[in-house]
This record gives structure tokens, sequence and C-alpha cells, in this order.
């Protein structure tokens, strides 16, 4: 099947861009066609090494394409499938990169010819960047990368695609995809809006942003992304999105009593029971993600050092697979999360690192 002779995508942002850069760099595509709705999007595209050739018209992109893309808001996905169906090679694979499931897997239900076939797509990668100037050939690399729909030859074409690609793939349908992704990552995006909301109505924004600390600047980062991505998110997964509002509001409901009712013990049990929920989350090694060895290393703060420590790895031949800051203040540091894909490379860069006069633990396996 690859490298596939043709691919278009529709949609040259930060992630189609990132998908055109993957594809020519993993030589799964001899040809990457990129059509955006912003014609000087699609030539930078071009430009950047994204795709290989530009189109005009969503029509002259997906011509002959074996698999066509959908990089944009789920709205426009859903309006794209209706236009391009008409000029689909009979046996073209159709995916999508959009953020939730449901709406767009519909409109291809209903807007494809028998003859096509679609997957439903999202890799959970990505950043608040957006344009194609942000996007990365690896940014697939070790990401989870879901896909909807039943057992076929066209799903399994997919997972052996994303796994091309660097990615993890997982299959799920599209209202298990959509019920989850409205609580670990649409929710937190709603509620950095929020926040940042609440603080602008404080007024006296420049001096309250200006003492901003990590606590207020990793709540918020997300808050960076696409409002017109964000809005599409909203409206094709209200339902689920109004159910997580609502359960937001009651928790938040229940901190304010324990406040206003000045209950020590409640709020110190409250915190408790987050902290600990918390440190559920996986750095790798449980439930989908695979098995990674962590090293943490204790930097100090000053310039340069993170890229001093790669350096290292990267002179002994060491690939670190996943970086990660956990946590730095002025003048004291803090530790740098690297994970190996081996126990000896994790070894291997503790003695080199050990070696260089930095402090390190490995976590306990």
């Amino acid at each position: 099947m690859f490298p596939l002779r043709r691919v278009a995508i529709l949609g040259v942002g930060m992630m189609g861009g990132s998908l055109g850069k993957a594809l020519l760099k993993r030589d799964l595509a001899v040809e990457v066609i990129g059509y955006d709705a912003d014609p000087a999007a699609v030539q930078l595209a071009r430009q950047v090494g994204a795709v290989t050739h530009a189109a005009a018209t969503a029509a002259e992109a997906v011509a002959a394409a074996e698999l066509v893309v959908l990089a944009v808001p789920v709205q426009a996905a859903c309006r794209l499938l209706r236009e391009m169906a008409p000029y689909l090679s009979p046996g073209c694979l159709v995916t999508d990169l959009c953020s939730t499931k449901a709406a767009v897997t519909k409109a291809a239900e209903e807007a494809l010819p028998a003859a096509a076939a679609f997957v439903g797509g999202h890799p959970m990668a990505g950043s608040e960047k957006t344009g194609v100037l942000a996007a990365e050939a690896d940014l697939f690399e070790n990401a989870i990368y879901i896909l909807t729909g039943t057992a076929s030859a066209e799903l399994t074409a997919m997972q052996d695609l994303v796994w091309r690609l660097g990615g993890l793939p997982v299959v799920m349908t599209p209202e298990q995809h959509d019920r989850q992704v409205a609580a670990i990552s649409h929710l937190p995006h709603l509620t950095a809006a929020v926040l940042v909301q609440t603080v602008a109505g404080l007024g006296e924004t420049a001096e309250l942003l200006s003492l901003a600390g990590g606590g207020f600047r990793d709540s918020t980062r997300i808050a960076l992304g696409c409002p017109r991505m964000w809005k599409d998110i909203c409206l094709s997964n209200r339902d689920n999105l109004l159910t997580m509002l609502d359960m937001f509001a009651d928790r938040l409901s229940e901190v304010r009593q324990l406040v206003a009712q000045a209950d020590a013990a409640g709020l110190l049990a409250y915190f408790a029971a987050a902290r600990e929920v918390r440190q559920q989350v996986p750095l790798r090694g449980k439930g989908l993600l695979p098995l990674l060895y962590n090293l943490f290393v204790f930097v100090p703060d000053r310039p340069g050092l993170i890229g001093e420590v790669t350096g290292l790895l990267g002179e002994g031949g060491i690939n670190i697979a996943e970086i990660e800051l956990l946590r730095v203040r002025e003048k004291t540091g803090g530790p740098l999360r690297l994970g190996f894909v081996t126990a000896a490379a994790r070894d291997a860069a503790a003695e080199i690192l050990q070696t260089a006069g930095l402090r390190v633990e490995r976590q306990e396996e």
C-alpha cells in the first residue's frame, strides 16, 4: 500500500501541514496535494515542504487521490464532505483530524458515495500554535491517535498508517470518543478560557498578568487555541459538553461552600482527594500508553541547560522518547523528566549525566 501515490490534505494549518510533512519525511506518499480556503496558506505550505502541489479547489485536490484528509474545523469538514463527494475516485479512503467525531461521521455517511470509505481520526497531538509555519514532521511521534469505525480493511489500513507515522492507534466509537474528550480535552479548554475571562474582568489586566506565575500560565495555556476551531467543537459536541459543564458547576459549588464555611477539614479532604486522582494520570506505562523508563534530572535554572542535557545524550547515541519539564522556579531549577524506550537506554543516560555532574533519579518500575 505504501507509499501512497497521491494524498490530498484539505486544510493546511498546523495539523494538516504536520501530517503532510510526516507523510513526505517517512516516504509514505509520493504526492501530497494541498488545498486551503486561503490560497496564500497553501502556497506557504508548499514552500515549507508540507505539500508537493497546491490545488485551487477541493475538487481538484481530491481527484485521483487514494487518501483524502480533512484537516479543518468540524463544520468546515462537514461542508467539504458534501462538496468533494462527486469527485472522489472509486476506492478512495477519507479520514479527518477533527476533535469531535459523531457529527463528521454522520456527514460522511450521508455524503460519500458507496465506492468511498470513511474512517474518523483524531490525533491527540498539537499545540496552541496555529498555521503551517508551526507544522512539525514528528508531531505524531508517540501520540495517541484515535480512530473511529468498525472492523474493516480501511480501518486496518488507517491503523497501519498511524503506526508508520509513529503514532499509537486506539479504536473506539464516535460516541465514546466525543463523551471522553468532552471530559479530558474540551472541558479543560473551557475552564481555561473562563479563568482568563475572570481575571480580565477584574480590571488592571496588564498589571495582573505581569504577576502571573507558573500556575496561571499552565492552567490557561490552552486558551491560546484557535477560537474558530473551539467554537465548532462546542457546537458539535454540545450535549456532552453541557453534561460536563453541569458536573463542573456542581463541583465548583461544593468547593465554594467549603471556602464560605471556612471548613478546614473539608478543604483538606477535598484537595487531598483531587491530588490523589491527579497522581493517577500516567506518565507512561498504564492503560493505553506504552511503557517508558523514566529518568528525572534535577537541573539548575540557567539558560541552555536543557539543550546541554539533550546534547550530551545525543552525542552518546541515546534516543529520548519523551521529555517534560515538571517544575521550575527562578534560581532554583527543577526536575526534567526524560522517558526512554528501554531500561538500558535509561541507565546509560543516567551514567552520562551523572558523569557530567548532574543529579538524577530513576523512576521505580
